[in-house]
Formats: C-alpha cells, sequence, structure tokens
C-alpha cells in the first residue's frame, strides 16, 4: 500500500473503496486529459473542494475526509498514486507466450468435477491460500501444454516440449498441475526428474505427494527407487496400467546414471505393461544434469543425456518429454530439433505471478526503464581481501559488510517475532564451493556471536545503527513506486520501531547451535540461532548430538518453538540450485559464476515474501552484481523475442537457432579473460533490437558531451529531409537512409555504463551487413516531447519545435559517475508514426506486443525506428509522485545541459526461418569477465 499520512490520518488510498476515484480518472486519460489537469480539475482549490462533496452526495462515492484540506490533499495522493502506477509498472507481470505446432488435443477441457485430481489440486492451493488469479494461471498453463501433449505416440515420434518458468517462483506448483489434469486424462505413469541431488529428490517428491494425494476419483501409488529387482508389489506387472484402471503411478528420480538404468530397467520388465504405459516425463531444471554438455564432466553428463533420450524413445503407448527450467538458454545452444532432446513441439513461457519477486524486480532492467527494489548492498574490494584471508585461514573476523549482514537478519527474526510470525527464517551466506573455507566462516561468524553476548549494550547499539540504515533503503512508498503491481500492496507494512526488538535479539544469542537431536534422534529447534553448514562434508551426525546440514522444522510439530525459528546457513554448491531457503532475509553472496544459468540458479533470494516484503537484503561485490544485471537484461530479451515469435507464429525449430544467434547469450558462457582477451567472437542477430539510453554522463565534462550530442543530432536531422508531424507532440522524417542512422549513432557520445549503447559497434556492423536483408534500409526517426513552450522547446532549424520532455533522476546516485533515469520513452512514442491508433487503444500504454501489433496496423511494421528526446536539465520529480515520507525514489536532474536520449525499435523479421546472423567480435565489460576462480568454481575447465 501507499500509506499517506494527513493531519495525523494514516489511510490507505489503494482500498477498493476508492476504485470510482481511480475509473473516473481512467476515463478522463482515455478522454486525452493529462496528470496536470487531474491534480486540480482545472478547478480552484474551493471548486474542486465543491466538485468533490457533490461526488460523495450525488454518486455515493466515499468519502475523502471531514475538511477541504483533507479532501483535495487525498484526491491529489489518489492521482498521483494512479500516475505513478500507469507510467512505472511496465510490464511487470508476463502473459502466458506459446510456441509451437497447432494443438494435438484441442478438444480437451478442464476437468469440472470436484473429484478429479485436477479440481482436487485446485481446492488444495486454495486452502493453502493461494490467490485465486494465481490458480487460474496454473490451470491456463496446464491446459495450454495438455493440449499439446499426445496420448498414443506409439506410431510417431514422441513429444518434445519446454516450459520456461521464473527462478524461485513456483515451478513445482505447476508442474504439479499438469501431472493432476494429466492424470485426469489418462496418462498414467509420471516421472519426474529432480536434480542430481538427494535432498532435492526428497523434496521434490514429498511436495508432490502432499499436493497430488487427495481422496477422489483416482489412487496415487509412488514407486521409490524402481528397479529390476523391485520386490512384489513394487514391479510394474503389479501395477494398474490399463485403460479402466483408476490407478496413476509417481516416479520421483535422480538424474543419476544408475539410478535411470534401474528404471529402464523396470519399465521394460514386462512387455504386457508397457503397450499400456502412458508415460508423462517432466525434467525439472532441465538446464541440469541432462544437456550434454562439456562444461561439466563430458562423460557422465554425456552418460545421463544419452539414458534420458534412451527413457523418452522406449516403445510404449505414449511418451511426452517436458522440461521445465527458469533457465533456457542450455537447452537452445546444445543440440537441435533430432534425437536430442530439443522441444520441437512447442516451448510454453509461464506467467510471472504479480507476487513473484524476479530478477528483473531485484536487479531492474536499465535499458528499459525498470526500477530495482534497492535492496542490494556494496561489498566494497577490501573487504573482498579481507574475505580472502578469512577463507585461507590468516584471519579469524569477518569482513564489516558480512557482520552488517548478520546484525541485519538478527533484526529481521526479532521484528518477524514481532509481528507474531511462526516460521523458519534464514540467513544465507555463499561466499565459495570450498569446504575448508565453509569451516573458517563458520568459525569467524561463531566468534562474532559470542563476542555479541558478552556485550550487550554495544550489541544492541549496533543492531540499531543497522536496524536504522537499512530499513532507510526500501520503505512502503518507495517499494509501491518501483513496484507498482504488486499483487499484495493493500497488506504491506511498514518496520517496527527498533524499541520492539530488543527483547528477542537478546533471546536469539542466547543459544547458538547447530540442529540439536534428542534422545530419539529427532531433530529438536529451540528460540536462539541454528548455525548450520551444509555441504557434503556433513552427512553425518556429530559428536555432540547434532546435524550440521539444513533440515528445516515442521511446524505441524508441538515441539517446535511457537515463534519463529533462526538458521544462518553456510554452503557452496548444495545451496546452488533447487533447495528452498525459506523466509530469505538476509544474503551475503560473492560468487560469481562464469556460467549464467548457474549464477542466477544461486539467487535463492527470488521468490515470494508474503508478509515480509520489505525485509529482503542482500550483499555482493559490484562485479558480481553487474553481472546479476546484465543477465537480467538477457534474460527479458529472450523472453521478449519468445513473445514475438509467438506473435509472428513461429515454431521451436527456428527459436533455437535464433538463440544462438541473440548478442546477449554470447556472455552466458564461461569466458575466461585469459583467453578471451576482452572479447568474444560469435554470430549475432540483432533483428528485433528494442533499446533505449537511460544512463548518461554527470559531473565534470558532462555538459561539453551533452552540448556536442544534441549539436550532432540537429545536424542529422537537418540532412534527415522533411518531415511532418506525427501523434501527439512528434515530428516524423521518413525513409531516412540506414547509413546517416549509422553515422550518427557512431559518432554519438554514451556513457559506458550503457550494456547496449556503450558498444554499439558491433551492432552497427551488423547493421551494415544485414540491412538490406533484413529490410532495415529506410528508417522513419521520431522526435518526440510535450507541448512546446518558448523557454523550453527543442528549436530544429527549418523542421519546427517540440518541447522538452522531463525526466528526473532515479536515486540513490550512482557511484559511476553516470546519472539514471529510469526510463526514457512513453511507450505511446513509438506509435508517432502509425498513424492514429484505434480509440479504444488511445490513451492506454500499450505493451512491446501491442507495440508489434499496432505498428503493423498502422502500415509501419516492417520499418525501423530511432526515437529522439531532449531532456529537461531543470527536470524535477512530479510534485510529490515519488517521495515518501522520508526518503526519496527520485531527485532533480540538476544538469548543466539539456540532455539528448535516443530509442532504438527495429521489427523483428516475420521470416524467421531466414538467418540475419554475423560473426562479430565484441568487448566484453570488465566486470562482466570470468575469472579463472569462476570457472573452477562452475566446474568449467580454464585450460584453453
Amino acid at each position: 500500500m501507499i500509506p499517506f499520512k494527513i493531519a495525523n490520518m494514516s489511510y490507505n488510498i489503494t482500498d477498493p473503496k476508492f476504485d470510482p476515484f481511480r475509473a473516473y480518472i481512467e476515463r478522463a486519460r482515455q478522454h486525452g486529459r493529462d496528470w496536470d489537469y487531474l491534480y486540480n480539475l482545472n478547478r480552484t482549490p474551493e471548486k474542486l473542494d465543491e466538485w468533490l462533496v457533490e461526488q460523495e452526495e450525488m454518486e455515493f462515492w466515499p468519502s475523502l475526509g471531514t475538511n477541504s484540506a483533507e479532501r483535495i490533499a487525498r484526491w491529489r495522493d489518489i492521482v498521483i498514486a494512479k500516475q505513478i502506477a500507469d507510467e512505472m509498472s511496465v510490464a511487470a507481470t508476463r502473459p502466458l507466450v506459446v510456441v509451437g505446432e497447432d494443438e494435438a488435443e484441442p478438444n480437451i477441457r478442464v476437468p469440472e468435477s470436484a473429484h478429479t485430481a485436477w479440481q482436487m489440486y485446485r481446492t488444495h492451493l486454495a486452502a493453502q491460500g493461494w490467490k485465486k488469479a494465481s490458480i487460474d494461471n496454473i490451470e491456463d498453463s496446464a491446459l495450454h501444454i495438455l493440449r499439446r501433449m499426445r496420448l498414443n505416440t506409439a506410431d510417431d515420434e514422441p513429444v518434445k516440449g519446454l516450459v520456461v518458468g521464473h527462478v524461485q517462483s513456483g515451478k513445482t506448483a505447476n508442474m504439479a498441475g499438469l501431472v493432476s489434469m494429466s492424470a485426469d486424462y489418462r496418462h498414467n505413469l509420471f516421472i519426474v526428474l529432480s536434480g542430481t541431488l538427494e535432498n532435492l529428490r526428497v523434496q521434490t517428491r514429498n511436495r508432490l505427494v502432499k499436493d497430488l494425494n487427495h481422496p477422489g476419483s483416482l489412487s496415487w501409488k509412488v514407486i521409490e527407487h524402481p528397479s529390476q529387482f523391485s520386490p512384489a508389489g513394487a514391479r510394474a506387472q503389479d501395477m494398474q496400467f490399463h485403460s479402466q484402471a483408476n490407478d496413476r503411478h509417481l516416479v520421483v528420480s535422480l538424474k543419476n546414471a544408475s539410478r535411470l538404468e534401474s528404471l529402464i530397467a523396470w519399465i521394460k520388465k514386462n512387455q504386457l505393461c508397457m503397450g499400456q504405459m502412458k508415460i508423462v516425463v517432466i525434467d525439472d531444471e532441465a538446464d541440469q544434469g541432462g544437456i550434454n554438455t562439456a562444461n561439466v564432466s563430458r562423460e557422465e553428463r554425456s552418460r545421463i543425456n544419452g539414458l534420458l533420450v534412451d527413457l523418452v524413445n522406449l516403445p510404449v503407448q505414449s511418451v511426452n518429454y517436458i522440461a521445465y527450467t527458469a533457465t533456457p538458454a542450455a537447452n537452445f545452444l546444445n543440440e537441435g530439433p533430432g534425437e536430442s532432446l530439443y522441444p520441437k513441439d512447442f516451448i510454453v513461457a509461464l506467467q510471472q505471478s504479480d507476487e513473484h519477486f524476479g530478477p528483473l524486480q531485484i536487479f531492474g532492467q536499465q535499458e528499459a526503464g525498470r526500477l530495482p527494489l534497492n535492496i542490494v548492498r556494496t561489498v566494497l574490494d577490501d573487504e573482498l581481501t579481507a574475505l580472502r584471508s578469512l577463507h585461507s585461514g590468516d584471519s579469524v573476523s569477518l569482513p564489516n559488510s558480512l557482520e552488517e549482514a548478520t546484525l541485519w537478519f538478527l533484526c529481521c527474526v526479532a521484528a518477524m517475532r514481532y509481528a507474531g510470525l511462526r516460521k523458519p527464517v534464514s540467513m544465507l551466506i555463499h561466499t565459495s564451493a570450498a569446504q575448508k573455507h565453509h569451516a573458517n566462516v563458520e568459525a569467524a561468524l561463531r566468534t562474532f556471536l559470542e563476542f555479541c553476548k558478552s556485550g550487550e549494550v554495544e550489541f544492541l547499539t549496533r543492531c540499531a545503527a543497522v536496524w536504522a540504515a537499512r530499513t532507510a533503503d526500501l520503505d512502503p512508498e518507495s517499494f509501491a513506486a518501483r513496484f507498482p503491481m504488486y499483487g499484495r500492496l493493500e497488506g504491506l507494512h511498514d518496520y517496527p520501531a527498533f524499541a520492539n526488538l530488543s527483547d528477542q535479539l537478546l533471546v536469539l544469542l542466547s543459544t547458538i547451535t547447530a540442529i540439536q537431536l534428542d534422545e530419539e534422534y529427532a531433530r529438536k529447534y529451540h528460540s536462539g540461532i541454528h548455525v548450520c553448514v551444509d555441504n557434503c562434508a556433513n552427512n553425518g551426525i556429530t559428536d555432540e548430538n547434532e546435524v550440521r546440514r539444513l533440515f528445516y522444522p515442521d511446524l505441524e510439530n508441538s515441539q517446535v518453538p511457537d515463534t519463529a525459528t533462526a538458521f544462518i546457513v553456510i554452503g557452496g554448491g548444495t545451496l546452488s540450485r533447487g533447495l528452498t531457503i525459506e523466509n530469505l532475509v538476509s544474503t551475503f553472496f560473492l560468487r560469481g559464476s562464469a556460467q549464467a544459468d548457474s549464477l542466477m540458479q544461486m539467487g535463492r533470494w527470488f521468490g515470494y515474501r508474503k508478509g515480509y516484503e520489505l525485509l529482503p537484503r542482500i550483499w555482493m561485490p559490484e562485479g558480481t552484481r553487474a553481472k546479476f544485471e546484465f543477465m537480467t537484461a538477457a534474460e527479458e530479451d529472450l523472453r521478449d523475442d519468445l513473445q514475438r515469435f509467438m506473435y509472428l507464429g513461429a515454431r521451436p525449430s527456428e527459436y533455437g537457432p535464433r538463440v544462438r544467434a541473440h548478442p546477449s547469450v554470447s556472455w552466458l558462457r564461461p569466458t575466461a579473460k585469459n583467453r578471451m582477451q576482452s572479447t568474444v567472437t560469435a554470430e549475432y542477430d540483432f533483428s528485433g533490437v528494442n533499446r533505449q539510453t537511460t544512463l548518461f554522463h554527470d559531473g565534470p565534462g558532462a555538459a561539453e558531451i551533452h552540448r556536442q550530442n544534441r549539436l550532432r543530432a540537429e545536424a542529422f536531422l537537418a540532412t534527415a529531409g522533411t518531415n511532418t508531424a506525427g501523434q501527439g507532440n512528434t515530428l516524423v522524417w521518413t525513409h531516412v537512409g540506414v547509413d546517416l542512422v549509422s553515422d550518427f549513432l557512431r559518432e554519438f557520445q554514451f556513457h559506458d555504463g550503457s550494456q547496449f549503447f556503450a558498444d554499439i559497434t558491433p551492432f552497427l556492423e551488423w547493421l551494415h551487413l544485414q540491412a538490406v536483408e533484413a529490410g532495415y534500409i529506410s528508417w522513419n526517426v521520431v522526435v518526440a516531447g510535450s507541448a512546446p513552450k518558448d523557454e523550453r522547446s527543442w528549436v530544429l532549424p527549418g523542421a519546427g519545435r517540440v518541447g522538452l520532455v522531463s525526466r528526473s533522476r532515479l536515486l540513490p546516485n550512482r557511484s559511476d559517475g553516470g546519472v539514471s533515469i529510469g526510463a526514457l520513452r512513453d511507450p505511446r512514442d513509438l506509435l508517432a508514426d502509425a498513424g492514429p491508433p484505434p480509440e479504444s487503444e488511445e490513451k492506454s500504454t500499450p505493451s512491446n506486443t501491442d507495440i508489434d501489433r499496432l505498428r503493423a496496423d498502422g502500415g509501419v511494421g516492417g520499418i525501423p525506428q530511432l526515437l529522439l528526446y531532449l531532456i529537461d536539465k531543470d527536470s524535477e520529480p512530479e510534485r510529490l509522485a515519488v517521495e515518501s515520507t522520508s526518503r526519496k525514489v527520485r531527485g532533480k536532474l540538476a544538469a548543466e545541459e539539456n540532455i539528448v536520449g535516443i530509442s532504438l525499435w527495429l521489427p523483428g523479421v516475420k521470416d524467421r526461418r531466414r538467418s540475419f546472423a554475423t560473426r562479430l567480435t565484441v568487448r566484453i565489460p570488465p566486470q562482466l569477465l570470468a575469472t579463472d576462480d569462476d570457472l573452477s568454481d562452475s566446474g568449467a575447465a580454464t585450460a584453453p
């Protein structure tokens, strides 16, 4: 929520009772009213108040207050909040995307009987507190996938599909939804491949059993470790696979060679059963274990890949292989269609829940104007040096940032206890893959906690300072501004006062142990701190009758404390993928794997944070953060591309080659600095590029750069020909040659921190080589702005003028000599050269897919566009629109010269069977280069 405080009276303006106000604002926007008009409705304060009272009395709108000042202030707050939501919610959630052949089973419908497996599962989710919209998303995706599966593949190839989810976004819930609906449609053997770690396999099995095993029309049989030596009752011939049977069979297996061999032998043992089996193979984390890659243990991984191919090609009644992953690049980069596991039949990208904290929310997307939540803190270079000393045993002290992260964790546990929450709360320390390093970090951590215990006053003083500093990062108002589409804004609560935390902070220090065992070797938990070191060296019970690895309590156990339990987890590989770290509020993360998929999967901070949305914080080095920011942009690019493929009606067989030539994936594979020498040579295809400048020079020398850029833009426009008025406050030049555009972009000076524009040469080289074939010879150029005013206009000699645009500075200030504005363009300006939009969409904010469609409808779908703005150097935030009671999200731009901003929009090419890839060499920014340590850490060889 956005809890504005007026006259000492707090209220929630996102409350549904205020919907009549928002509906009125929406209608006014659709009829062309701007935000300035809506702020006062073109009335004096007295007349505005009279109107509000009339609406209350005649239209039965809710009251905004008991006096004129309250009513006017609250009306303006509602207008401002609506403006924030409209202008800053750039595709916060993604729709379901399906790329593939026509539906194989188009007549399949959602099972409606209350006793079907799907309806039982749906009821189970609702009972767990899932929102109806989220359950509907699971139903929708399961139905789309099921319609592309087949019940009989005996005379055809097995079905192979890919489902792309989001890291820590509930893929298991979607898998269970597909399994339950498939079970209702007579698929009878479900094989879930759950990675390479046994604890993750058990976690997945238990979750699926809990989700699926409800009394209904079907009976579920869980088969543990099937093999040709399975005892009577667990053999395939003991099962009911015939078409009239109500039994459904579930196997959750490791992607392990011996387990897979045993599973295949179990299936093959009875030929009659094979003829009745309708198998659904669900490959969880499909980019791990089954990919035929040389990056980790070539022989073993190739062996597993071969066994998976054998499993999928078994001569049974039907096989449908459905791969699930949140990081799909490897699935496209590895092998193409054929005998492989390539998703030849369909690719489905799941909807992103409006409650999910993904890479886009945590790290933002600079060039798309998407703001991060400001919860990532920087670990400085000198602290990295101190940590290396700790790893090597030369030091026994924690770096200051790790101490701060630990104190923040303790404060968060105390805050959650104060709120009455009874759940595990976690801190993750992930600095290395080496077990020796884990032991040294644990020893230093325990020393620090014991030191805190010995000086309560100093400990509480430090905690108070950390609480004050880190709660200044993010409050409910700035959260709503940065994540306006979050699905639970109405339930967002501010931080408690530190005075309410002191007692529980001391309770936490009272007991510091691993997880203890009672006399019967059952795990027992306490109200202090549980320190877990989760690695393969800690698989047993210690001499102190403790377990060192991470096991969360069963909250239904009466022996578990009736308050939040605290866990500090230290580890490496076992924490990198799949294992859920529950209610993670503090993360200290240093590892910078060279493999993008591995690094993204290490992000255990992604996920759902219901009830403690403001608490999570992450400490990491600037270089690691830069990698995550880059990978966030790359992931969004690939999803945009996938969505464009659906719109153009392309096939998975065409999407794979596109990914291989996508400019974002060149850095997704290991690239050791000593091998790459800051460059990488690969095939690139820039068709469909969509970029805007959001980072500009600031400080000494910036004024001259901006002045020269403006002169370059004016000279370019002077030679571009004649212009006409476009939609809104825009000027449009048509039929501008690609060479003229390229020369302008080559001369323009971009900030070094701009991911795409900082090294624009490869794009311009590609454009030179492919412009004719791709259809990019002739461009439209648009200059967009506000209504022109004498003192704030961009006067273009011989071409007219447009008003300057206002783009304020995103806070806090950057440390790289740049000023970030968050977003440059208004998406509607991308339609300036496309003619008037339909009346129904005239004032709505179009998505990228809408823009493709509307540009095509306007006859410019195949024409690339260069869009220019001149940003007012004196830009200020929209009144108090992004200002909280104590902290600001934005400030004055405070530039010395007006700033030229640039947007590039290249249409996607409809005929995806044609390749526009060109082999180019590009510069990799130093902060994205992998080191030898990275490659060793990720399992890749470092030799050339």
